[in-house]
């Protein structure tokens, strides 16, 4: 063994030996080092790539999700301004079709922003191991927009509340069970809400006239309808601008990964 060895040196007095023998364990010394510190930098090299990719994910994931949402609320969007058409011009017609377009223009999906991968960089501490110092400041810029965004996409409305406190039940069960949300999930597991291409309900005559003399005895029912009107489109062009922020920023650190 080495220490040996200079141990038998020193007694003889072999002065060159020594010193070989102390040159030999400093360069070992020195190596064992370095591999440990090439070690450690390939482990961080190999987490940052894997941070980049997951957020990149969930950027994606994002993006995807306002699309599907801006789809499901342009639905919304058109039979709620068909419904305020009918109850503008047409009250002495209003028909079956009439009850499903004033329902569905209640119909909410709520959006949530997947933040999983930039919690958990957080979590752990590894901000400052992205080395692109516009790529965290823009990362943080969109979390801390999310948040509020969240918020403004939170869907309570008054029109909502109006119309299903006023159509009888009964109608409301059969036009979900005939024209409710139809839930699949893509190939990442995320789920997508769309509404039937058509559907009719199958009611009688009068139990259509009650409903309809039910909602148009509602206090305020077109101006509370107009009002969901506005606040779709407000949501809707904040759902466009995410998209597109979710997007770029995706695009920018698919450019920039290490």
């Amino acid at each position: 063994m080495l220490p040996r060895r200079i141990a038998n040196n020193l007694k003889d007095q072999n002065w060159t030996a020594i010193g070989v023998e102390l040159l030999v364990l400093v360069i070992g010394v020195f190596m064992g080092l370095q591999v440990d510190n090439w070690n450690d930098s390939r482990i961080e090299r190999n987490a940052v790539k894997t941070y980049y990719d997951r957020l990149i994910q969930d950027l994606r994931t994002n993006e995807h999700s306002l699309q599907s949402h801006q789809a499901y609320y342009q639905n919304v969007k058109a039979n709620g301004e068909a419904a305020l058409s009918a109850l503008q011009t047409a009250q002495n017609n209003l028909d079956e079709q009439f009850l499903i377009e004033a329902y569905q223009a209640t119909q909410i999906w709520h959006t949530v922003f997947n933040r999983a991968a930039f919690e958990e960089i957080l979590s752990v501490g590894a901000m400052n191991t992205i080395p692109d110092i516009e790529a965290r400041e823009r990362l943080a810029n969109y979390y801390v927009a999310a948040d509020a965004i969240s918020f403004q996409l939170r869907d309570t409305n008054t029109y909502r509340e109006v119309l299903r406190s006023h159509m009888p039940i009964e109608v409301q069960r059969t036009i979900e069970k005939n024209c409710g949300d139809t839930v699949t999930t893509n190939s990442s597991g995320a789920l997508i809400n769309s509404f039937p291409d058509n559907c009719t309900l199958g009611l009688n005559a009068a139990t259509i006239q009650v409903a309809i003399e039910s909602i148009l005895a509602a206090p305020g029912i077109v101006t509370v309808l107009n009002r969901r009107l506005s606040d779709l489109d407000t949501k809707l062009r904040i759902m466009q601008r995410n998209e597109e922020r979710s997007r770029a920023l995706a695009d920018y650190l698919e450019s920039t990964k290490p």
